[in-house]
C-alpha cells in the first residue's frame, strides 16, 4: 500500500492542464501525468489529489469528467489505475499500478523514445544537408497526374511539399525559397491551364494530359532532330575524308592480298 501511495503522489506532483499542447516548442516542454481509474476498461475517475487514504477525484459523466467524489486509496483495484505520462511530443501510458512503478525503475520506454529521438535528429540533420532538388515544370505535372490516378484530386502547397519531400522539408533551411520555386511552377501551371485554383487549392484540368502528350512529342522530335544532325554531321566527314583521298591528299595503305599469304605456308 505506501509503494502505490508513493508512485501515485510521486505522479500526481506533476499534473497536467486542461489543455495539454501536443504539437510545437509548447509541446516538446510538456512532462506531466494523468491520474486515471478505469471501470471495465471504461474512463470512471480521474485523480486530482490524494491525502492519507483519500482519493479527491472527479467521476466521468459520459462526455467529460466533472462530478467531484472522493474515494479509498484501498477500495481500488490497482490494475484499474491507468497513469499517462506526456513527456515531451511522446506519451507512455501505462495500465495497473505494477506496469508504473516497473516502468519508472527501469525507463525502458524512456530509452526507446530517447533513440527515437536522436535517430530522428540524425537523419533531419542529414536531410538538412542535402539540397532541396526542384521538379522540371513537367515532371511536376507528371507528379501531380500520377496522385490524381491514386484517388488524389486537390491539391494545396504543403501537402505537395510534404508528398515531395517528406514533413522533413518543415526544418530543412531552405525551405521558404523551396516553397516559393513550387509555388511558381503550380502558378505557370494554372496559367498555361493545366491547373485552375478551386476553393484555394490546385485542381487538375483536362489540359493536364494534353500538356503531357504535347511536351512527349516536342521530346521525340528533338530527340530525333539530334540523331539526324549527328549522322549528317558523320555522313559529312566521311564524304570530307573520301573528298581529300581522291585529292590526293590522304593516302590510304595499301590492300595486303591474303591469297599470297596463304600459299607462302601451304
Amino acid at each position: 500500500m505506501n509503494l502505490r501511495k508513493k508512485y501515485i503522489t510521486y505522479a500526481l506532483s506533476s499534473p497536467c492542464p486542461a489543455m495539454i499542447p501536443r504539437s510545437g516548442e509548447k509541446g516538446a516542454l510538456v512532462n506531466c501525468y494523468t491520474v486515471a481509474i478505469d471501470k471495465d476498461a471504461e474512463p470512471h475517475y480521474l485523480v486530482r489529489e490524494i491525502q492519507g487514504d483519500e482519493l479527491t477525484c472527479s467521476e466521468w459523466n459520459g462526455s467529460k469528467y466533472e462530478i467531484e467524489r472522493k474515494i479509498k486509496l484501498s477500495s481500488v483495484n490497482p490494475k484499474d489505475f491507468r497513469i499517462s505520462h506526456y513527456y515531451g511530443l511522446s506519451e507512455v501510458t501505462y495500465f495497473g499500478i505494477t506496469d508504473f512503478i516497473v516502468g519508472r525503475i527501469f525507463f525502458i520506454e524512456y530509452i526507446k523514445i530517447h533513440g527515437y529521438r536522436v535517430l530522428t535528429a540524425a537523419d533531419q540533420y542529414i536531410f538538412n544537408k542535402k539540397k532541396l532538388v526542384t521538379k522540371q515544370r513537367i515532371d511536376l505535372l507528371r507528379f501531380l497526374v500520377s496522385q490524381a490516378l491514386e484517388g488524389k484530386k486537390e491539391f494545396d502547397v504543403i501537402s505537395l511539399m510534404t508528398k515531395l519531400y517528406t514533413i522533413k522539408w518543415v526544418l530543412h533551411p531552405d525551405k521558404d525559397s523551396q516553397i516559393q520555386k513550387v509555388k511558381l511552377y503550380l502558378k505557370s501551371l494554372v496559367d498555361t491551364g493545366e491547373l485552375q485554383m478551386m476553393n484555394g487549392n490546385y485542381v487538375l484540368t483536362g489540359h493536364a494530359l494534353r500538356g503531357i502528350e504535347e511536351y512527349e512529342e516536342q521530346e521525340r522530335k528533338h530527340i530525333e532532330s539530334v540523331k539526324i544532325q549527328r549522322r549528317m554531321f558523320w555522313l559529312t566527314m566521311v564524304i570530307a575524308l573520301l573528298t581529300l583521298v581522291q585529292a590526293g591528299l590522304v593516302k590510304l595503305p595499301p590492300i595486303i592480298d591474303a591469297t599470297e599469304y596463304i600459299s607462302e605456308r601451304e
